[in-house]
């Protein structure tokens, strides 16, 4: 009897030690990912990475305007001449504009990425 009290109480000795040290191992790898998350965001490569992410997703709902308008007008559908003049000129009206979109997203995200490029020309010599 006493024996098997004692494994018991070694078993639940066992237990919490182990939960112990788990619980401090989990809190000092929280603290360590604390750190290196605050690293990141005051990090250089962050803010370009976040401006980059930022300039996918505006390209990305582009690209998805272009293939909404160029999927608008359905061969299926019956229309008269006039509505299907009318149809595709506002088709190409809209296409027009979404390429001057896309322009403009590209010569916004090169004047923001020129001046880092002379950084990183001037920074190797």
């Amino acid at each position: 009897m006493l024996y098997s009290c004692l494994i018991v109480a070694l078993i639940f000795l066992t237990f919490t030690v182990s939960r112990f040290f788990f619980v401090k191992t989990r809190l000092i790898e929280k603290k360590i990912d604390e750190v290196i998350s605050r690293k990141l965001s005051a990090s250089p490569v962050s803010a370009e990475l976040n401006r980059l992410k930022e300039e996918n997703g505006v390209m990305r709902n582009l690209l998805l305007d272009m293939l909404e308008n160029e999927a608008s007008l359905s061969n299926t559908t019956r229309m008269s001449e006039t509505e299907k003049t009318r149809a595709l000129s506002s088709r190409v009206q809209r296409r027009r504009e979404i390429c001057g979109e896309a322009l403009l997203a590209l010569q916004h995200s090169e004047a923001r990425s020129m001046p880092q490029l002379f950084k990183t020309h001037s920074a190797k010599r």
